[in-house]
């Protein structure tokens, strides 16, 4: 039976485009808790802008694994931080400062300090992204513990893989993932979405059979792995759609929501859900009746 239930945001719980989440999505979570099954987002955004993502319903994040697994909320309570290596940043940057229409934010409080680049830079390639953005000299003493590379648009822009491949070289504390089209991740080697999935389990006393994981991008990769029930939808990219045990719907037909659902009516019978079936397990989607 499950009794956890983690799940991506973007284009996953809820489809790119979308400014939060629907209104069935959010029954769906309240479902699950009714039914007495313990609820995480597990995603690479901060806090703050999983709040209002779900219109400040406490309910759909105060037990929460945030910046790709950097920090974990239990019932509103932050219980584990985990920094990057502040070297290996510094390192980072001065690879990122070879390559134009790049640059690396850190994450510090609600702002973002956007290092090895220059104010031409920003403007030509739309490296701000938003106005919270800034560029500053350099990167400084703080403890981050969110960090990405974000790519611009225009002629003369390299590659992420080449990119990626040069910080890999000179930065092996970090392991590097694409979570959109726009960004690399960099996330302490050893340490992703799925050590903090296992942690939040440990904390739930609760076994990875009883874990259900849901994602569509490469960094939700070791998450789905690291869980027997991982799941995917069905807009999620071919190496997750391959890798994943069970397979449902697109993310833009709230198919994740309807999952729940059946996931909280199995809960409350006893049973696994209906769609966790090896007779489905390679055929399309499930899209559940709603009401």
């Amino acid at each position: 039976m499950i009794k956890l239930v983690v799940t991506d945001i973007d284009d996953t719980l809820i489809a790119v485009g979308r400014p939060h989440a629907t209104e069935h999505a959010i029954a769906s979570i309240h479902a699950l808790q009714d039914a007495g099954v313990e609820f995480s987002v597990v995603t690479g955004r901060r806090m703050s802008a999983i709040q209002k993502l779900f219109d400040y319903d406490e309910a759909c994040y105060q037990t929460a694994i945030t910046s790709n697994g950097q920090r974990i909320y239990v019932d509103g309570e932050c219980i584990h931080t985990q920094y990057l290596n502040h070297d290996a940043l510094v390192r980072a940057a001065e690879v990122i400062k070879n390559f134009e229409g790049y640059a690396i934010g850190l994450y510090k409080g609600h702002e973002v300090e956007l290092v090895a680049t220059t104010p031409e830079e920003v403007e030509k390639y739309g490296l701000a992204f938003w106005n919270k953005a800034h560029l500053v000299d350099g990167v400084s003493d703080h403890k981050y513990y969110k960090a990405n590379v974000r790519v611009g648009h225009g002629p003369g822009v390299a590659s992420r893989a080449e990119v990626r491949t040069a910080i890999a070289r000179a930065c092996p504390e970090f392991n590097l993932f694409y979570p959109g089209p726009n960004y690399i991740d960099l996330l302490p080697a050893g340490w992703g979405k799925d050590s903090a999935v296992c942690l939040l389990a440990g904390s739930l006393g609760l076994e990875f059979e009883e874990v259900a994981a849901f994602g569509d991008e490469e960094n939700d990769l070791n998450m789905l792995y690291s869980v027997p029930n991982s799941v995917a939808v069905a807009n999620a990219v071919p190496s997750v759609r391959r890798d994943a045990r069970w397979h449902i719907g697109a993310s833009a037909d709230d198919a994740v929501a309807d999952a729940f659902f059946d996931i909280a009516q199995a809960a409350r019978e006893g049973r696994m859900p209906s769609f966790m079936s090896e007779d489905l397990a390679s055929e399309a989607p499930l899209v559940a009746p709603r009401g």
